[in-house]
C-alpha cells in the first residue's frame, strides 16, 4: 500500500487525452497511414510537369595495328525533355485536393473516435473506482452486523434465522466487491492501453472539472452539420467523384505532348565555348486524338457516374444520422442531468435513513432485517449516485463530439 502511495501518480481526464494523442497506437497508426495516403493521391500532381533527364558518356579507344598506334576520344552530352498534357490531368490535380480533404477528415474522425474511448474509459474506470470503496465499506459493515447479530443470538435478543441473513448479506457484500474489483481492474488495463501506458504502471483518477451549459439545440445542430469529420469526408467525396466524372468525360479529347532535346557530340570537353560551336538540339510537339477503345472510355464514364450516385446517397444518409445524433444528445443531456439531481436527493436521504435506522437498532427498536434493508438501500443509492455521475459526464462528451468541441 505505502510503496503504491509513494509511486502512483494521479492523473487528469485532459492529460490522459494528451497521452493518447501522443502514445496510443491506434492514433499514431491512423496518423501514419493518412500522411501516406495524401502523399499518394499527391502523385498526381508529377503529372503536369515537365520530364527533364541529361546524360554524359565518355569513351577513350586506343588500339596499336602493325606498329601503329593510334585512339580516338568521344565525349557526348545531351539534355532531354518531355511534357506530356491532357485536360484530364489539370480536373485530376484538382480532384486530388479533395481527395486530400476527405482522407484528412476521415482522420479527424478516427482522432476524435480515439477522444471520446479516452474519455469515456477515464470516467468509468474512476466510477469503479468509487463503486469498489463503497462495496469495500459494504463489506466492512456486514461483518460488523454479522458479529453483532452473533452476539445477540448468544445473548438470546437475535434468531438463528437472523444469524442466516446477516451471513449471506456478508457473503454476498464480499461477492459483489470481488466482482467490482475484477470490473475496475480491467478498466484500468483498457485505460492504460489507450493511452500508452504499460500494465505495471500505478494510476490514480480525479474527478473532471467540467463547466458545461448546454446550447441551444439548434446550435448544436448548426455546429455538427458544420464539424462532423464523416459529414466533411462525404461532401468532399461528392466533389471528388463529379471532377472523377468530368475528368472521364473529357479524357475523349484530345492530348498534347511537348518534347524536345540538346546535346554536343565530339572529341573536346563540352565547355561553354566549345558548346556554342558543336551542339544539336529538337523540339517537338503532337497532338493525339482518341478515336476508339474499346468502349473502355463509355465504361469509364459509367463508373464513374455510378460512384457519384453512391457519393451523394452516403453524404444524404449522414446528413440525416446527424440530425438524429444531435437531437439524441440534446435529450440525453437533459435527461442524465435530471437522474443526477434525483440520484444526489436519493443518497441523501437514504444516508440519513440508514443513520436512523442504525440508531433505532442499537437502541433495540428496530430488527437486523430493517437495518440490513436500510444498509441495502444506501447501497443502492451510491451506486445510482455513482451511476448518474458517469452518465452526466459522458453525455457533454458526446455533445461535445457532436459539436466538434472534444478538445476545449
Amino acid at each position: 500500500m505505502i510503496y503504491f502511495l509513494l509511486f502512483s501518480v494521479t492523473i487528469t481526464l485532459d492529460q490522459a487525452v494528451d497521452k493518447s494523442l501522443k502514445k496510443s497506437p491506434i492514433y499514431l497508426q491512423a496518423k501514419q497511414s493518412f500522411q501516406i495516403q495524401q502523399k499518394v493521391n499527391s502523385l498526381v500532381y508529377s503529372d503536369l510537369l515537365p520530364g527533364i533527364y541529361g546524360g554524359y558518356d565518355y569513351t577513350h579507344t586506343s588500339q596499336t595495328t602493325g606498329g601503329v598506334s593510334w585512339s580516338d576520344t568521344i565525349r557526348t552530352f545531351n539534355l532531354n525533355l518531355s511534357w506530356g498534357l491532357k485536360p484530364t490531368d489539370l480536373i485530376d490535380a484538382y480532384s486530388t485536393h479533395w481527395k486530400n480533404s476527405s482522407v484528412y477528415y476521415s482522420f479527424l474522425e478516427v482522432r476524435n473516435g480515439i477522444v471520446y474511448q479516452v474519455a469515456s474509459q477515464y470516467l468509468s474506470t474512476l466510477m469503479l473506482g468509487k463503486l469498489l470503496k463503497s462495496k469495500e465499506k459494504a463489506v466492512q459493515r456486514t461483518e460488523n452486523n454479522l458479529l453483532l447479530v452473533d452476539e445477540k443470538l448468544k445473548l438470546g435478543s437475535a434468531s438463528t434465522a437472523e444469524l442466516l441473513k446477516a451471513k449471506v448479506d456478508n457473503l454476498q457484500a464480499q461477492y459483489n466487491f470481488l466482482d467490482t474489483k475484477n470490473l475496475e481492474r480491467v478498466s484500468s488495463l483498457n485505460l492504460k492501453k489507450l493511452i500508452g501506458l504499460e500494465a505495471t504502471d500505478s494510476i490514480s483518477l480525479s474527478d473532471p472539472s467540467i463547466e458545461f451549459e448546454l446550447p441551444p439545440k439548434d446550435s448544436i445542430l448548426e455546429l455538427a452539420e458544420k464539424t462532423d469529420p464523416n459529414l466533411n469526408e462525404y461532401r468532399a467525396n461528392v466533389r471528388s467523384s463529379r471532377l472523377n466524372l468530368l475528368s472521364r468525360t473529357t479524357n475523349q479529347l484530345f492530348s498534347i505532348s511537348f518534347s524536345g532535346s540538346y546535346g554536343y557530340y565530339g572529341e573536346e570537353f563540352p565547355t561553354s565555348s566549345v558548346l556554342a560551336d558543336n551542339n544539336n538540339y529538337r523540339i517537338g510537339m503532337s497532338i493525339s486524338v482518341p478515336l476508339f477503345a474499346g468502349f473502355s472510355r463509355v465504361n469509364q464514364v459509367m463508373i464513374s457516374k455510378l460512384q457519384l450516385s453512391l457519393a451523394e446517397m452516403r453524404l444524404k444518409d449522414r446528413e440525416r444520422e446527424i440530425r438524429i445524433s444531435a437531437e439524441d444528445a440534446y435529450l440525453g443531456y437533459q435527461e442524465s442531468e435530471q437522474k443526477l439531481k434525483l440520484a444526489v436527493t436519493t443518497l441523501k436521504l437514504a444516508e440519513e435513513s440508514y443513520k436512523a435506522t442504525e440508531e433505532r437498532y442499537r437502541l433495540g427498536e428496530a430488527s437486523i432485517i430493517e437495518l440490513l434493508g436500510a444498509e441495502e438501500d444506501l447501497l443502492q443509492a451510491q451506486y445510482s449516485d455513482t451511476q448518474a455521475r458517469f452518465d452526466w459526464y459522458l453525455s457533454i462528451y458526446k455533445l461535445k463530439r457532436i459539436m466538434g468541441r472534444l478538445y476545449e
